[in-house]
C-alpha cells in the first residue's frame, strides 16, 4: 500500500507540502480537521497547523505517531505549543525547512505496531439481529483466543451483556467513563468492565438513557485496539457521530437484514444513511416467506453479501437461561466465523 501523509494546513502551504510529499514518497491527501478520524487513523504521516490543532483539539482524536506541525512563520508558538499536546514529533518552518521535512517523513515510513482489529455491525432494520451476531462474532473470536471488547453503542437495544448473561456483573459502564480524561489505558479498561472469558462488555446500566458522547466512545475504542483488544461494535441505525466515528474506526461494517422486501427496503435506507463510502458487507438471515435468496437480498440492498444463515432454534430461550453460547454447528456460530474471517483478511492487508 502507498504511503499516505494526511495534511491539515491552510492551503498557503499545501504547494510545499507537496513537494515534500513526493520527494519522501508519499502520496498527499488533504483532509478536513473536524471530520477526519478516517484518515486520521489510516494515514502513515499527518501535517497540521495551528489552526487545525484548534479544530482537532474539539475531536480528541487519539494519539498516533508520525505528526508533525506545519508553519510558514518561525514565530508560531501558538502551534507548537497545541502540537506538543496532542504528540506531534515535530515542527517545521516551509519552505526554509523541507529538507528537514522531507526525512522525518521518510523515517515516519520504518514499520509500526498495527492496532488490533474493530469490525461494526449494524441491523438494517428493527429485530434483525445485528446484537446476536455481534456477541456471536466476540465468541468465535474468543474462542482463537483473541482478547474482545464487545462494544454495545446501540442505546435503542436491550444491551449486549443481556445477551452473554453478565447484567449482574460488576464492572464499569457508559455512565462509569468519560471522555475528558483524554487517553485511557486499556489494560486498566479490560480489567475494570464485565467479562466473560476473554470477552469485555461496556455496556450502557439498565435505565441509563444518557446519550452517549462520542469523545467517551472513541476514547474507549482506541484503548482497547492499542491494548491488542478486537473491537466488536453493536452500532446503533441513528446517523449520530457516535455512529459516525465507530464506522470510521472500524476496519468495515457488517449489516444484518432478514430476506423480506420490507428488510430490503428499510436495510437500503439504514445503508444510505450510514454507509455512504465506507466498506460494508451484508448478512442475510433467512427464510424468506416470499423465497428472496440471500443474493437476491444483496443486489437489491446494493451491498456485497458475506454469508447467509438460518434461525437458531431457541436461540432467545438460551440467551435468557444461561446467555449466549456457541453451537459448533449452529447457524449462528457459522455467520460469525464469516465475520472473523474477513477480520483475519483485513488483518493482513
Amino acid at each position: 500500500m502507498t504511503d499516505v501523509l494526511l495534511v491539515l494546513t491552510d492551503e498557503m502551504l499545501h504547494a510545499d507540502l507537496a513537494r515534500c510529499s513526493a520527494a519522501a514518497g508519499y502520496t498527499m491527501v488533504t483532509g478536513d480537521p473536524t471530520s477526519c478520524r478516517h484518515e486520521w487513523l489510516r494515514a502513515t504521516a499527518v501535517a497540521v497547523d495551528a489552526d487545525a490543532l484548534a479544530d482537532l483539539a474539539e475531536s480528541h482524536p487519539p494519539r498516533r505517531p508520525g505528526v508533525v506541525v506545519i508553519s510558514g512563520a518561525a514565530n508560531d508558538s501558538r502551534g507548537w505549543q497545541a502540537g506538543l499536546a496532542l504528540g506531534a514529533q515535530g515542527g517545521f518552518v516551509l519552505p526554509d525547512e523541507e529538507t528537514s521535512l522531507v526525512g522525518a517523513l521518510s523515517e515516519f515510513r520504518a514499520p509500526v505496531r498495527k492496532p488490533a482489529g474493530a469490525v461494526a455491525i449494524i441491523g438494517g432494520h428493527g429485530g434483525a439481529g445485528a446484537s446476536s451476531l455481534a456477541a456471536a462474532v466476540a465468541l468465535a473470536a474468543a474462542d482463537r483466543g483473541e482478547r474482545i471488547l464487545l462494544l454495545d453503542a446501540d442505546q435503542a437495544g436491550a444491551g449486549d451483556d443481556l445477551i452473554l448473561g453478565v447484567e449482574n456483573h460488576r464492572g464499569l459502564r457508559w455512565s462509569d467513563v468519560t471522555g475528558e480524561t483524554g487517553v485511557i489505558a486499556g489494560t486498566a479498561l479490560r480489567a475494570a468492565l464485565p467479562r466473560v472469558g476473554r470477552i469485555s462488555v461496556m455496556t450502557s446500566d439498565r435505565d441509563d438513557v444518557t446519550p452517549l458522547r462520542p469523545d467517551t466512545v472513541l476514547a474507549v475504542v482506541d484503548a482497547a485496539r492499542s491494548a491488542g483488544d478486537l473491537v466488536v461494535a453493536d452500532v446503533g441505525r441513528n446517523p449520530d457521530p457516535v455512529s459516525a466515528g465507530l464506522l470510521d474506526t472500524a476496519d468495515f461494517a457488517v449489516i444484518v437484514t432478514t430476506a423480506s422486501v420490507h428488510a430490503v427496503a428499510a436495510t437500503r435506507r439504514t445503508a444510505a444513511r450510514l454507509i455512504g463510502e465506507r466498506e460494508a458487507v451484508l448478512v442475510v438471515r433467512g427464510p424468506s416467506a416470499g423465497g428472496l435468496r440471500a443474493c437476491d437480498v444483496a443486489d437489491a440492498v446494493g451491498l456485497p453479501l458475506l454469508g447467509g444463515y438460518r434461525p437458531e432454534p431457541a436461540l432467545a430461550a438460551r440467551c435468557e437461561g444461561s446467555g449466549l453460547r456457541l453451537r459448533r454447528r449452529g447457524p449462528l456460530t457459522v455467520a460469525a466465523h464469516d465475520v472473523c474471517r474477513r477480520l483475519r483478511a483485513e488483518a493482513v492487508r
